[in-house]
C-alpha cells in the first residue's frame, strides 16, 4: 500500500490537488468576503438615500420641531419602518424628540449617520439614521440574496474543484509517463539491450536525462564491443605463439624437423613474445597500484626528459625519423618517482616512434608552470580518429590493429603511462588528427600531495 503512495504520479496528484484546494479555499473566502463588503456598502448607500427621504417627509409634514404628539411619533415610526431604518431626531445630540434606538437592547447597527434638517435656511434639528443589522435575519430579500450567493459560491467552488482534479490528474499522468518511459528504457539497458533509445520529449529535465541515458546506452555498447575485441585480441596474442611452438615441437618429436638451433631459436622467440606480453600485463597491474609504491624525490625534469630523448635516438634514426628535444632553458623541478616517470615518457615516445612513418618528426619538450611541469611529445604520425580518441588509454585498445601486432605492441603502453601519471596526481591529455599527427601532454604537480 505504501509503495502505491510513493509512486510519482500519486505524489504529483496529491501535491497538485492540495495546492489547488488551498488556492480555491482562499479564493472562495475572498469571494464571499468581497460580496459581503459590497452588500454592506450598498446598505450604507441605501441608508443615506432613505435619510434624505425622511428629511423630505419631515419637511412636508412640518414636523421640524418637537416635542411630538403620539400621533406624530406613530407617523415617524411608520415612515422609518417603511424605509427600513432606525432614526433618532432632536434639536441636537442631547435634546431628543423621537428615538427608536432606545427600544432595542444591545442593537447591532451600522455606523450612525447624522444629517441636519434645514428649512428656509434655518437649522431646525439633527436626524440620526442607522441600519439595524439584525433585520437581515428577518428580511426575505436579504435571506434570498444570501441563499443565492451561497448556492453560486458552492457551485463555482465545486466546478473549480472538479477542474482542479482533472488538471492534477492530467499533469501528474503526463509527467509520470515521462519517468515511466525512462524507467522502462533503463530496465531494457540493464537487461542487456544496448540499441534501445529514449524519445527526447517532455520537460527540459526529462529531456536532459533522456539524452544522458541514450549516451550511456551508446557508451555501454562501445565498451561491450571493446571488451569483445579485447578478448579476441588477447586470445589471438596468446594463441599465435603457442600454436606456432606446439606445431614446431610436434614436428620435431615426430621426426619431421631435426632438432637444431634454427627451430629452437624460433621457439625461443615465441616464448620471448609471450614473456613480453605477460610482462606488460604485470606492469599495468603494478602501474594501477603505483600510488602505494611511488618513491618521491625532487627531480630535474629536463634531465629526465633528455635521458628518454637520448635513449630513443637510435630507434628513431633506424626508422629515418627526426627526433628533437626542446629545452626550455629554465630550471624545472618536480617531486616524482624518477623511474616511473621515465617509464611514462618512454611509453609515450615509443608510441610516437611506432606510429610515425619514415621521414617524419617527433618533438619532445618540457614546459614549466608555477604549480605544474608539463612534458609534451608531438609527432607527425598517422594520427588517431575521433572515434578512437576516448579509448586509446584503455587496456589492450589499439586504434590501428593491423600495425600494432606487427610492431610488437598489444595496446598496454598508454594504459601503463596513464596509470603511472595518475599515481603522481598528474594527467595525460591527447590531441590528434588522422594524417596530421598526435600531441601528448603529461602534466604533473611540482609538489606531490598524495
Amino acid at each position: 500500500m505504501w509503495a502505491y503512495f510513493r509512486r510519482t504520479n500519486v505524489i504529483l496528484f496529491i501535491t497538485l490537488q492540495g495546492c489547488f484546494l488551498v488556492i480555491l479555499t482562499i479564493i472562495a473566502y475572498g469571494y464571499s468576503y468581497n460580496w459581503q463588503d459590497v452588500f454592506e456598502r450598498y446598505q450604507e448607500d441605501q441608508v443615506k438615500v432613505n435619510a434624505f427621504k425622511m428629511i423630505d417627509d419631515i419637511r412636508n409634514e412640518e414636523l421640524l420641531t418637537g416635542p411630538f404628539t403620539d400621533e406624530q411619533k406613530a407617523w415617524l415610526n411608520r415612515r422609518a419602518t417603511l424605509y427600513g431604518v432606525l432614526i433618532r431626531y432632536g434639536s441636537d445630540r442631547q435634546t431628543i424628540w423621537f428615538d427608536m434606538f432606545s427600544r432595542i437592547e444591545n442593537p447591532k447597527v451600522a455606523a450612525i449617520q447624522e444629517y441636519p434638517v434645514v428649512a428656509k435656511g434655518t437649522n431646525r434639528g439633527l436626524l440620526q439614521v442607522a441600519y439595524f443589522k439584525q433585520m437581515d435575519k428577518l428580511d426575505p430579500s436579504f435571506l434570498a440574496y444570501q441563499s443565492m450567493m451561497d448556492r453560486r459560491s458552492a457551485l463555482l467552488f465545486g466546478i473549480a474543484a472538479l477542474l482542479s482534479i482533472a488538471v492534477s490528474y492530467f499533469i501528474s499522468r503526463q509527467l509520470s509517463e515521462n519517468w515511466n518511459r525512462l524507467k522502462e528504457t533503463a530496465g531494457q539497458i540493464r537487461a542487456g539491450d544496448r540499441d534501445v533509445r529514449v524519445p527526447i520529449r517532455g520537460p527540459e529535465e526529462v529531456r536532459q536525462l533522456a539524452v544522458t541515458l541514450n549516451d550511456l546506452s551508446a557508451e555501454l555498447k562501445k565498451q561491450e564491443d571493446w571488451r569483445h575485441h579485447l578478448m579476441e585480441d588477447l586470445t589471438h596474442e596468446l594463441r599465435t605463439p603457442m600454436t606456432s611452438m606446439l606445431s614446431q615441437l610436434e614436428a620435431m618429436i615426430d621426426g619431421i624437423y631435426e632438432v637444431d638451433i634454427q627451430w629452437l631459436q624460433q621457439i625461443y622467440d615465441e616464448l620471448i613474445r609471450l614473456s613480453r606480453l605477460m610482462t606488460d600485463m604485470e606492469k599495468l597491474s603494478e602501474a594501477e597500484a603505483a600510488r602505494f609504491t611511488v618513491h618521491i624525490k625532487r627531480v630535474n625534469m629536463i634531465n629526465l626528459a633528455e635521458q628518454v630523448y637520448r635513449n630513443f635516438l637510435p630507434m628513431a634514426k633506424s626508422k629515418d625519423i627526426k627526433l628533437r628535444f626542446m629545452n626550455p632553458n629554465v630550471p624545472c623541478y618536480a617531486e616524482v618517482d624518477r623511474d616511473k616517470m621515465v617509464q611514462v615518457v618512454s611509453n609515450i615516445v615509443s608510441n610516437a616512434v611506432k606510429y610515425t612513418n619514415p621521414g617524419g618528426m617527433i618533438t619532445l619538450g618540457v614546459d614549466w608552470r608555477p604549480e605544474t611541469t608539463i612534458i609534451y611529445c608531438h609527432d607527425t604520425g598517422i594520427g588517431i580518429g575521433p572515434q578512437d580518441l576516448p579509448y586509446v588509454f584503455n587496456r589492450l585498445y589499439r586504434a590501428d590493429k593491423s600495425r600494432s601486432r606487427f610492431s610488437g605492441g598489444v595496446g598496454l603502453g598508454l594504459s601503463i603511462a596513464k596509470a603511472l601519471a595518475e599515481a603522481h596526481d598528474g594527467t595525460i591529455e591527447l590531441e590528434s588528427e588522422v594524417g596530421i599527427g598526435s600531441h601528448f601532454r603529461i602534466t604533473v604537480p611540482n609538489v606531490y600531495k598524495s
